[in-house]
């Protein structure tokens, strides 16, 4: 089931998530994601206990710099891989599944040396804040593992390997993190920033090798020459679209850690990184729930099959926005104990944490609309809503933080959120001819009955 070619003689014989099953395989990948955010959680309370707030926005800046750029390293690929895989597979077309490995690891070399390029001529020109700056070392050090992991997550979950997708790097790594600050907590040991550095990167390179070694050759291309067919071409547009698409869709915390190291002091970031973390992580319902669909939701598409294309949509909506309005709901009767948790410096960023879900309640919401133009090739197109989200929250970051501070950061993401949200809507329904948000799966659910 998870994992080899589909035959041709055997893909009459395919069978969709069920609603109940849709449930339970959301419960155990959430379930292992919260496992992993507890953990993830612990450290980050040592770490804002064991290191002075200023260090600690530099390692949440340094986090964020490398999933950045981790992501423009892969130039893509691994969000495509999410969607062209799946289709591959259910067509039985394996040479077209290794060239478009051959592809992924081509472009991905390519754009690394491109990506360090750039990053020494920000280091040497930018004029950006020595705190910055070691941040974007840091981030720099750690991006060709995360990098890594990209590459193999996606692949793992295009197989329906969804363990092998999350296992490595959302339980192992913050479980390895965590025993390393536990055993300095227990020695009474406080490490200084660099050593948190090095740790933190020589982890990273340990799950990303065993994750890669377990996930075996098949990922691998014979060679990165031009094969019986080149996929780097046709795909190199739309996977460079993917890059705005899932800066957006997968790193927006991330980018908003970034950008608010721009306009605030390293103290506050701490609180940004700690608020839109926690936030983050509710939305990783809504993410993984949609990801786990994607291989029947394309190959619904593949054969052209609607009504189960619409169920699939309808179902995985409701699972996303209702765990994510409970979230809200939590976060605004108990926002300050859990930040509270951290220290008492943080307790202050409670409503930012609330408005930080509400973005997230706007990203449930609109649902897979943003995955149904990518499984119809139409990643450039809903590029452009991802370069509006982020030009309006680069904007209203600008114009909001000098007066309100984080909490001007806070309604700068719901203004991206929302806007980002109603733009896909629109281009799903132009050019796809149906809409994957929340509201649209309700009316095409109940036309039939009608």
């Amino acid at each position: 089931m998870f994992g080899g070619i589909i035959p041709p003689h055997r893909r009459s014989s395919i069978g969709y998530m069920s609603l109940w099953r849709m449930i339970v395989t959301a419960i155990n990948l959430v379930g292992l994601r919260f496992g992993g955010a507890a953990m993830g959680l612990v450290s980050q309370i040592l770490l804002a206990r064991l290191l002075p707030q200023e260090e600690v926005g530099i390692v949440l800046m340094g986090l964020s710099a490398a999933a950045i750029i981790s992501l423009l390293m892969t130039a893509g690929y691994p969000s495509l891989t999410m969607t062209v895989l799946p289709r591959y597979y259910a067509l039985g077309r394996t040479k077209l599944c290794e060239a478009f490995h051959r592809a992924v690891w081509h472009d991905t070399i390519i754009a690394s040396a491109l990506v360090f390029a750039l990053l020494s001529a920000v280091w040497t020109f930018a004029p950006v804040s020595r705190d910055l700056k070691l941040a974007l070392v840091f981030g720099a050090m750690m991006a060709p593992a995360s990098a890594l992991i990209r590459i193999s997550s996606s692949a793992a979950n295009s197989r329906r390997r969804f363990q092998l997708s999350y296992v490595p790097d959302f339980l192992f790594r913050p479980g390895l993190l965590l025993v390393f600050l536990l055993v300095m907590w227990a020695l009474h040991v406080s490490p200084d920033l660099i050593t948190m550095i090095c740790v933190v990167v020589v982890i990273t390179f340990m799950v990303a090798i065993a994750q890669a070694v377990l996930l075996g050759r098949s990922v691998l291309p014979g060679s990165l020459g031009p094969g019986p067919h080149d996929l780097a071409r046709a795909l190199r547009g739309r996977a460079a679209a993917m890059v705005l698409i899932a800066a957006v869709a997968m790193s927006f915390a991330d980018i908003v850690t970034l950008i608010g190291g721009v306009f605030l002091p390293a103290q506050d970031v701490a609180q940004l990184g700690i608020a839109i973390r926690l936030a983050a992580l509710a939305g990783f319902v809504t993410q993984v729930t949609q990801n786990f669909v994607l291989p029947d939701l394309s190959a619904a598409i593949v054969r052209g099959d609607r009504t189960t294309s619409r169920a699939l949509i309808l179902r995985i909506n409701l699972i996303g926005f209702s765990a994510i309005a409970a979230c809200t709901v939590l976060s605004i009767a108990f926002g300050p104990l859990i930040l509270g948790i951290f220290g008492p410096d943080y307790k202050s960023a409670r409503w930012p944490l609330v408005l930080f879900m509400v973005s997230q309640l706007f990203r449930a919401a609109g649902g897979m609309n943003q995955h149904l133009l990518s499984l119809e090739g139409f990643q450039r197109r809903s590029a452009g809503a991802c370069v509006v989200a982020m030009t309006l929250l680069a904007g209203a970051a600008f114009v909001l933080t000098p007066s309100l501070g984080l909490l001007g950061m806070a309604i700068a993401v719901i203004l991206a959120e929302a806007a980002w949200a109603a733009i896909l809507g629109v281009q799903a329904q132009r050019h796809t001819g149906q809409r994957g948000d929340i509201f649209a799966g309700f009316s095409t659910h109940k036309a039939p009955a009608e």
